[in-house]
């Protein structure tokens, strides 16, 4: 009983090594024959597509299409060419191919083909071709029913599956222009994957706007030699877009002042160029022009406010405020009635003590006392050199927390800090003093030294 249990297990041993000897010879290995055979396993993989529209980016002449054979037969110690030609299918024009020799080395018995198919000349055709095994080589054919493929080749353009909703909305009504645009831009020929979680079936929000924002740049950056046919929305300001000046904006800059996204778009909005296709020409139109000249003086007034809101939030940033003008500057006008807002210093929300020694020297603030604070320096300094903020020079230093006097100069004396206001205060006090009583503003007197 011993002995016929060790007998067994010795089989089965045996039986492992040879069935790991197997192993290293080629599937379906019959010694009596030699012959190849294209090595799939269902139907459907004998029919294949290929689809130009698949590979956009580069634009490329040919695509490469692999196939896989393998060997019937004994391995041997020398090299052996297969033969593999083309044939027309029936009912179909032929797709241009090219393959080059293929060449089994020694004890090679399997390897990938590579089929060179060239662009269909006329979209939405298909091509075919019928790829197969002659057995004219070295090596025979293998397996009846695996020796032919008929490759089917196309260019159409279709809508993705996932092209509704949040992609509607940001990147417009599907086209093959648009597709093929977005392609190349992104350098992905499966772009829209990208914005599609499979995983909860939603769309990704944030890359669809953030894939509007970088098209609609890239088509507006440079004046295209044709008119622009891709129609991207120019998304609202609402929708946070961060668009950069586009191609046509410097030309009108004397009337449009200073590039903001949110002004491009609204202006758009307004002229009625809802996209990217449309807005080119709306800007080279005489009633953009007409429509630009008119809005020139709202624009200018918005740039003034977007000028004090940003010298607002620089407060706190520590600069210099002769620094302000590099960052952000838009030349006053002495005659227009400006929107302005509460300086920092003197709203002084974080209690640092400059709010107490602004109004000791110019009361409390309102929207009109300080338009004409801002007027009479402007006078005084000049439309070219003046700076709103350094009427009020003070600076934040960051390691105490506190304030400090600006020690930037300005004015045609030159002065910085408590100089230059004290020296602002009495401009702008004898301004003051000089209107009729009834027009004048509640500015306290001061005892300067």
């Amino acid at each position: 009983m011993k002995k016929s249990i060790l007998y067994i297990v010795w089989l089965f041993a045996l039986s492992f090594v040879l069935t790991a000897c197997e192993g290293s010879e080629p599937d379906l290995f019959d010694k009596d024959s030699n012959g190849a055979y294209f090595d799939y396993n269902n139907a459907n993989e004998f029919e294949q597509t290929l689809n130009f529209s698949d590979y956009i980016v580069g634009d490329p002449d040919t695509v490469s299409v692999t196939l896989k054979v393998k060997l019937l037969g004994y391995l041997m110690d020398e090299e052996r060419t297969l033969s593999v030609k083309t044939k027309d299918v029936e009912g179909y024009e032929p797709a241009d191919v090219t393959i080059g020799k293929v060449t089994f080395a020694n004890k090679e018995y399997e390897k990938q083909i590579e089929v060179k198919v060239k662009r269909p000349a006329v979209e939405d055709v298909m091509y075919a071709v019928c790829i197969y095994l002659d057995g004219s080589g070295d090596i025979g054919t293998g397996i009846d029913g695996k020796s032919e493929i008929n490759l089917y080749v196309t260019e159409s353009y279709s809508m993705p599956a996932v092209w509704y909703s949040h992609m509607d909305t940001y990147l417009g009504d599907w086209s093959k222009e648009k597709h093929i645009f977005l392609a190349n831009h992104t350098g992905n020929n499966k772009f829209y994957a990208k914005l599609f979680d499979s995983n909860t079936e939603m769309h990704i929000f944030d890359s669809i706007v953030a894939l509007n924002v970088s098209a609609v740049n890239a088509l507006l950056a440079n004046e295209p030699a044709e008119a622009i046919e891709v129609e991207l929305p120019i998304l609202k300001e609402t929708d946070y877009p961060a668009y950069s000046k586009p191609y046509f904006w410097s030309e009108y800059e004397s009337v449009l002042g200073m590039f903001r996204a949110g002004k491009f778009c609204r202006f758009t909005t307004m002229l009625g160029g809802a996209t990217t296709k449309d807005v080119a020409a709306l800007f080279a139109s005489e009633a953009a022009k007409d429509k630009m000249e008119a809005e020139a003086d709202n624009f200018h007034k918005d740039d003034v406010l977007y000028m004090l809101n940003e010298y607002y939030n620089y407060a706190l940033m520590g600069l210099p405020i002769s620094e302000y003008k590099e960052l952000c500057w838009v030349k006053m006008n002495e005659t227009a009635n400006y929107k302005v807002r509460i300086p920092f210093w003197w709203e002084d929300p974080n209690a640092l003590g400059t709010g107490d020694i602004v109004k000791m020297y110019f009361g409390e603030y309102s929207d009109d006392k300080y338009k004409f604070m801002l007027m009479t320096m402007l006078a005084e300094d000049g439309a070219d050199y003046f700076i709103t903020e350094s009427i009020l020079p003070f600076v934040y230093d960051k390691e105490s927390g506190s304030f400090g006097w600006d020690k930037s100069l300005f004015g045609t004396k030159e002065l910085a800090g408590e100089e230059r206001l004290k020296e602002c205060y009495r401009i702008i006090k004898a301004k003051n003093d000089s209107r009729p009583p009834s027009r004048r503003f509640d500015i306290p007197t001061v005892v300067l030294d």
